[in-house]
């Protein structure tokens, strides 16, 4: 089959087919001849002549019937519409005669058909170029060829409103030759686009979209078909019969439904009398589902493979199985199959695509084509898809702020990886401001807010020739500029490390670039310089306490902020014991001899009973008189230090009295023991340590989880145990209900109360089974009420209470949970705290006054005492370990220490009439930053010494 390249009877047309016609083109004299002007909105038009730009033609007939060879008629477009012209021009291969349109766009020169006639004839002409028209019909032919040769219709468009039976949009008559149609849009409901009758011959169909209407061609000579996209109604796009000869290539078939269709006609159809004389090769097709993609000589063939096999054409063909052609057909994206894979010497195939885009070479997809260059298949050529895609503002996409300074950086989008160099940047802030860079990027301060308002940014690049590369745009808002704002908090370490705080910072957004960013910890380390907009610090402390955390943050707007947290750091507890450190009545711990009044025994505890020899904060002891000849009291304290003005143990003559009390640890690794009056026997069993060097390999290393008190065990009403009073020597296993996971539950805060024994004893609270204990927690006479705290150690939340003698009634108030648990949600922790001893100080006396008004709490009342920020005690601190007395009350009763809310059923200290006893109490605080002690019955006065906090 013989191969025919595309036309170039002259070589005017060819420069005139290189670019699309576009708005404002100026368009060189390429021919000698004469310039006709048509303008029908030009106030002076007459279509008697003389045609000049001062005095145009009003109408394009009157200049088409005076257009000689080399004439050029200019056709003002302003959106107007044109009557109907028959064009009988006749020109020569060096000289044509050509209408162009003069300004506007490319189709901008509209030609209707009204009544009846055809928008845009040619009869008789010869050698003639139309560019850039668009020819308008309602049911009728819109161009018409007859009797024509040497037809160029051209980077134009063919429309139709509906579309009539038997009636072509486009028709070119037998007696025509050499007519070219190309880079038009075709727009046609239905039936046919175009169509040619035997006798025609030479005629070029390039590079055109065709919406929904056919090409049919009956008996022509030389049809050649390159680049097509046809979005074809019912399936069919192009039909050659009747002996027809020529070629279909680079053409991009795909249905536009078939609703309303009779059938599904093939994309392609070639009729047994054109077969032999048509080549089809590098197409892609797309037919309906029920359709077909090839008719050829009367056999349908549903893919491409199987025309192939066949006929032997197609070679290169592409159909539904290879890819999905998208709707309207035009639109093609990066790897798409038609990229590079059509034939570059095609019969007819154009220079530039539909739109008048050069050919260019898709780095990014294999070329698959032949022929000399880089074709797409179809009648758009993917063009370098190098774009400016987005403005990035530096203090975020939508929002600006009055005084800072914000830089506006242009976003490419450049898979091709085209260089960037020499490019100029035209940025419009979009508050009557544009600034011009080279680097992509440029700054600028507004002045104004724009409220609610959005304003509009924009950039466009331009190459140094001045031709635009790409543009983009974003909606800003200018608003006031917010005040610099950062924050830190700070959460205690876990028990395996209760002297590290880990203190988390961050800084709200902010216009201005952040120049500095220092955390302190508030205990005379040198300050540490943190980046970034939020992060974490852990810090290890020297000793136990509160530290003031400070964050200083500046900003280059010369702003500066400080904002300070507290961190609060102490030991771990070690449940320990119970182990007998001291008793005087036999020398354990000190000589073998009462304590006289005023006398002070130095109790050594570092490295005795198992307690470490360094580490150590503060220890737990249980502490009993024994033998008093006289009403008195014991404070234990620190060795080494002052002896406080506070009591923890408050005893009658020939009483036995146990209070638990947690005191530091003297610099030597000894607590004292001050006896006030009289002479008395002091016995102390240790029940834990508290340590700052802990290690995560000991699991009994554990913080306290403070809890509003609650009952856990008591016997008259069988709450934790059985109903009724325990008998001698028997041991209570009771299981706490815990807030924590239970296996993490390592020790608990209990109050534990006696009452109705039918004998003295003692009972001890501990972690080991039924093995009768060597020490007490709680001494007892017959028939009294009695109450001590202690800490036993509760793997699993589970511990026990001995009982040695009698018949007896044991109660027993969580106040808290020993935990080596640890975790944090959020900003929000949880788990166990660490614990900061104190010097016994007195908070509350309401003998003198102090902490409340000077007079005894009577019945049913409650005390409301300040302790966050007082003492020492944190704003912070969870809870505090207070030991709580009661002086003298008028009748048997008992208090209640808690936090806030609903005053609990549960006892701290439980008192007969005329008694002074003391209780240690760990109390959580109130989210007012006080705790509340009520009593029962009578009245009584109430005192409160503090021995440390909780973090």
């Amino acid at each position: 089959m013989r191969r025919r390249q595309p036309l170039v009877a002259f070589a005017a047309l060819v420069l005139l087919s290189a670019g699309c016609l576009g708005a404002g083109v100026a368009h060189a004299d390429t021919a000698a001849g004469t310039k006709l002007y048509v303008d029908v909105a030009a106030a002076g038009c007459d279509d008697t002549g003389p045609g000049t730009a001062t005095e145009p033609f009003c109408q394009i007939q009157p200049a088409a019937d005076a257009a000689a060879p080399g004439d050029t008629v200019y056709v003002t477009g302003s959106n107007v519409f044109y009557a109907p012209v028959t064009i009988r021009s006749t020109g020569t291969a060096d000289a044509p005669v050509r209408f162009i349109p003069v300004s506007g766009g490319a189709t901008s020169v509209t030609v209707a058909g009204t009544g009846g006639g055809v928008p845009i004839a040619f009869s008789g002409a010869q050698y003639v170029d139309m560019t850039g028209f668009l020819a308008e019909t309602a049911g009728q032919t819109a161009v018409s060829v007859a009797d024509s040769q040497h037809i160029t219709y051209r980077s134009a468009k063919v429309q139709s409103t509906h579309a009539t039976a038997g009636t072509p949009l486009m028709a070119v008559d037998a007696s025509s030759a050499d007519i070219s149609l190309t880079r038009l849009h075709v727009y046609q409901p239905s039936g046919t686009a175009f169509a040619s009758v035997a006798g025609a011959r030479n005629i070029t169909l390039a590079d055109d979209y065709f919406q929904s209407g056919t090409v049919s061609a009956a008996g022509t000579s030389g049809i050649d078909l390159a680049g097509d996209t046809f979005w074809a109604q019912c399936g069919a796009a192009v039909s050659l019969t009747d002996g027809s000869s020529g070629s279909v290539e680079n053409t991009v078939a795909l249905s536009n439904g078939t609703t309303g269709c009779s059938g599904t006609p093939a994309e392609i159809t070639v009729d047994a009398a054109s077969a032999p004389h048509v080549t089809a090769d590098y197409n892609a097709v797309n037919p309906a589902s029920s359709g077909t993609d090839y008719d050829w000589a009367g056999t349908a063939y549903a893919t491409a493979q199987a025309f192939r096999n066949a006929t032997g054409q197609g070679a290169h063909d592409l159909d539904q199985t290879d890819l999905t052609i998208p709707g309207f057909g035009l639109v093609v994206s990066e790897h798409s199959p038609l990229i590079d894979s059509a034939d570059a010497d095609a019969p007819g195939e154009q220079v530039t695509d539909i739109d008048g885009q050069a050919r260019v070479d898709d780095p990014v997809v294999a070329d698959t084509g032949a022929g000399a260059g880089h074709v797409d298949r179809g009648a758009t050529e993917f063009q370098d898809p190098l774009a400016v895609s987005d403005i990035s503002m530096s203090t975020g996409q939508g929002t600006g702020y009055v005084g800072a300074t914000v830089t506006a950086t242009a976003q490419w989008s450049n898979p091709w990886s085209d260089p960037l160099d020499g490019l100029t940047y035209t940025f419009d802030f979009g508050d009557g401001t544009t600034a011009t860079s080279t680097t992509g990027s440029a700054t600028h301060i507004y002045t104004q807010v724009t409220g609610n308002d959005e304003i509009q940014v924009t950039v466009v690049a331009h190459r140094a020739d001045g031709t635009r590369v790409g543009g983009a745009d974003i909606w800003y808002r200018v608003v006031p500029l917010p005040g610099l704002a950062s924050g830190v908090g700070c959460q205690a370490g876990p028990p395996s490390a209760p002297d590290t705080a880990t203190c988390n910072y961050e800084v709200a957004f902010d216009p201005y670039t952040i120049t500095g960013d220092r955390i302190t910890f508030g205990d005379g380390s040198a300050a540490v310089s943190v980046s970034g907009w939020n992060g974490s610090l852990a810090h290890t402390y020297a000793a136990p306490g509160t530290y003031k955390v400070k964050q200083t943050v500046t900003d280059s707007g010369g702003r500066t902020l400080t904002t300070t947290a507290e961190a609060i750091v102490g030991a771990a507890f070690v449940n320990a014991g119970p182990t007998r450190l001291l008793d005087t009545r036999n020398g354990t711990g000190a000589p073998k001899r009462p304590v006289g009044p005023g006398g002070v025994v130095r109790l050594k505890v570092l490295g005795v009973g198992g307690i470490p020899t360094s580490g150590v904060t503060s220890v737990t002891l249980n502490v009993t008189d024994a033998g008093a000849t006289a009403a008195g009291y014991v404070t234990v304290y620190p060795d080494g230090t002052a002896r406080p003005d506070a009591s923890n143990l408050n005893f009658r003559a020939g009483q036995d009295n146990p209070n638990l009390v947690t005191v530091r640890v003297g610099a030597d690794g000894c607590v004292d023991l001050y006896n006030a009056h009289g002479d008395v026997n002091l016995i102390a069993d240790l029940e834990g340590v508290t340590i700052t060097k802990a290690t995560t390999s000991d699991p009994g290393v554990s913080g306290l989880v403070p809890m509003a008190p609650k009952r856990v065990l008591d016997t008259r009403s069988g709450i934790g145990a059985a109903k009724g009073a325990v008998g001698p020597r028997s041991t209570t296993t009771v299981k706490v209900p815990s807030d924590v996971e239970g296996d993490q539950t390592v020790g608990a805060v209990l109050n534990v109360t006696v009452t109705g024994g039918t004998s003295s004893g003692y009972v001890t609270v501990a972690c080991d089974g039924p093995t009768p204990p060597t020490t007490s927690t709680l001494n007892y006479r017959a028939g009294q009420t009695v109450s001590n705290s202690a800490v036993p150690c509760a793997y699993s939340g589970i511990f026990h209470i001995y009982n040695s003698a009698g018949h007896v009634q044991l109660i027993a108030d969580l106040q808290g949970l020993y935990t080596n648990h640890q975790q944090y949600d959020g900003d929000y922790e949880s788990g166990g705290r660490p614990f900061v001893g104190t010097t016994p100080t007195r908070f509350l006396d309401t003998r003198a006054g102090l902490g409340a008004a000077a007079k005894p709490l009577g019945a049913n009342g409650t005390l409301t005492v300040k302790v966050a920020g007082v003492d020492g005690v944190p704003a912070g601190a969870s809870a505090v370990l207070v030991n709580l007395t009661g002086v003298t009350p008028t009748a048997n009763t008992h208090l209640t220490a808690y936090g806030d809310g609903t005053l609990p059923t549960v006892s701290n200290d439980n008192l007969t009439a005329g008694q002074t006893r003391p209780v240690l109490a760990v109390v959580p605080v109130g989210a007012d930053g006080s705790i509340r002690i009520h009593n029962a019955l009578g009245s009584l006065n109430v005192l409160a010494d503090l021995e440390g906090y909780f973090g």
